[in-house]
């Protein structure tokens, strides 16, 4: 039971902190989007069909683990998508491709 409470507060604030990320002049990225509005579904209804009661009564450890670890990385990037699933951890601004064709 204490497992089961575990899982949904973790789902349920994961998904409240991906729905309340503001964008704060951050371009739009559709991809990025889909995947937030996926990530809010599945871990919104997570907790709530446990509060309802209707979530199966046994939850597995490693569930809650890894609902743990997807709720702290969520907080660790403030709700940004993009940033959780960036690959690498410089962040490419382009003006390697840009200065390419420019006379020296």
């Amino acid at each position: 039971m204490l497992l089961l409470i575990i899982n949904a507060v973790a789902c349920a604030a994961t998904c409240l902190r991906l729905l309340t990320y503001r964008r704060a002049g951050a371009r739009h990225r559709p991809l990025y989007a889909w995947l937030a509005y996926v990530l809010i579904v599945a871990t919104g209804t997570v907790a709530l069909r446990t509060l309802l009661g209707v979530y199966p009564a046994t939850v597995d450890p490693s569930e809650v683990a890894i609902n743990i670890v997807l709720c702290i990385a969520v907080f660790g990037v403030r709700g940004n998508v993009a940033e959780l699933f960036r690959i690498g951890s410089v962040a490419w601004d382009g003006t390697e491709r840009r200065n390419k064709g420019a006379p020296q």
